[in-house]
């Protein structure tokens, strides 16, 4: 193959018809009219002496030839971009956007801090922030939608990174008139009170209950919601009990709910920042990592875990966490 009759974009094309199965998506991505793919496809097809792509239902269906390429290829790609990057990376001196792919918790309890210090290092660059799921992180990284992914992120293929930032655990909370406030929740009580879960869709096992289920506990759940911010309208009104985040405590009505510790010895988990080892060494990636793991070692550090069937009290904090005196 004489690689001067092929051109650069036909390769961006196929990279990017790899991820969006569709004509009109690529377009919309990369900038280009569909006519414009369409023709660079045709132009691959040629060069290949492959259809590389297949119309259904369901739409662009890639070929074997395709898959086979696909990886290489991506890899290829992405070198090329590591080579034009510059070799340091002045923040004060680009005007520079990264992507981020941030779970909601992250958005609460660590990005306003993240972006008061970038705002000061470099008032140039730009976050661009995304909502993400899990099962969605290896995708975004992999096709560099995202440079960065922050969250409670479970184990991932070898090709990613991954650098510990903080921790938090799982507290308990109700209405403040709740017939449970005013004392630690026991686990008999804990056990035989409706809850509401929080998980990203209702066919998913909550954390929280991958958490509980280790110690062989289980709890009742009468409810679901796909977010956070669900929990605190839903619970002022019922009698139902939420586990949240401690370090979100602070940032619901002090008056309006009673927290205490979940009773079970072990509901700490670690926040992590994930990302591709294709780009591990690119100055701008690693700059930004330097940056959020900076503003993560400035966070309060958690008390060390405690027997939660001691009922000992939480740290208290600005917000109201009561224990029984």
């Amino acid at each position: 193959m004489n690689l001067a009759s092929i051109e650069l974009k036909l390769l961006v094309v196929f990279d990017a018809m790899l991820v969006e199965r569709s004509v009109t998506r690529v377009g919309y991505r990369l900038g280009m009219s569909q006519p414009a793919v369409s023709n660079a496809l045709n132009r691959l097809r040629d060069l290949l002496k492959d259809q590389l792509f297949l119309r259904t239902g369901e739409g662009m269906v890639p070929t074997a030839r395709a898959l086979e390429l696909g990886e290489p290829l991506q890899q290829a790609l992405r070198q090329i971009e590591r080579a034009l990057e510059p070799a340091a990376f002045q923040p004060r001196e680009l005007d520079w956007t990264f992507n981020l792919a941030v779970s909601d918790y992250v958005s609460v309890v660590f990005l306003p801090a993240l972006i008061a210090h970038m705002s000061a290092v470099a008032p140039a660059v730009k976050l661009h922030i995304q909502s993400k799921r899990n099962p969605e992180v290896s995708g975004l990284l992999d096709n560099s939608e995202a440079d960065l992914a922050i969250g409670i992120i479970p184990d991932l293929p070898r090709r990613f990174r991954r650098a510990q930032l903080f921790r938090d655990r799982y507290v308990c909370m109700m209405r403040a008139d709740h017939p449970l406030a005013g004392s630690p929740i026991s686990l008999a009580d804990f056990q035989a009170i409706d809850h509401l879960a929080i998980k990203p869709s209702a066919h998913e096992i909550s954390r929280a209950d991958r958490l509980l289920h280790k110690q062989g506990v289980r709890r009742k759940i009468a409810t679901t919601a796909q977010q956070l911010l669900a929990a605190p309208a839903i619970v002022s009104r019922s009698d139902l009990v939420v586990l949240v985040f401690e370090r979100v405590v602070d940032y619901f009505d002090r008056d309006a709910f009673y927290f205490c510790p979940a009773p079970v010895d072990d509901m700490w988990f670690r926040v992590s920042a994930v990302w591709n080892q294709a780009h591990n060494e690119d100055a701008a990636a690693k700059w930004l990592r330097r940056q959020v793991i900076e503003v993560a070692s400035r966070m309060e550090p958690p008390e060390e875990p405690r027997p939660a069937r001691a009922a000992l009290p939480l740290p208290r904090r600005r917000a109201r966490v009561d224990v029984a005196g």
